[in-house]
């Protein structure tokens, strides 16, 4: 009984060497990152997030009587990169267009409002 399971043994070390010692000429699979597509609606809620984390530095006019810009409503289109932003600060209201750029992860490089 012994001398079978020897062969078994050393069969499997010669089978494990075999393999270990002949992959040189092998090749690794590439493997494709999965495009991840970032759709109109991810865009505008990104620019919707983006305006009001924001608004306060964002805005060309000044809050007034120690009031601060809180945004109203964000209408964005992706095609154009632009779109309007309504904002108050308690006293007064402001309605103005912005332009917009985008990376290709979705993610807001610049915003500006336009006077």
């Amino acid at each position: 009984m012994k001398r079978p399971v020897l062969i078994i043994i050393i069969l499997a070390i010669t089978l494990g060497a075999f393999l270990a010692f002949n992959h040189k000429g092998a090749v690794a699979p590439v493997v494709i990152p999965e495009e991840h597509t970032i759709t109109a609606e991810t865009k505008s809620a990104n620019v919707e997030n983006y305006i009001r984390t924001n608004i306060v530095t964002l805005s060309p006019v000044p809050a007034v009587v120690g009031g601060t810009w809180y945004v109203v409503s964000v209408t964005t289109d992706p095609e154009k990169s632009s779109g309007t932003v309504v904002y108050e600060d308690g006293h007064i209201q402001e309605n103005k267009s912005f332009i917009y750029t985008m990376n290709n992860k979705g993610e807001v490089e610049s915003l500006t409002i336009i006077k």
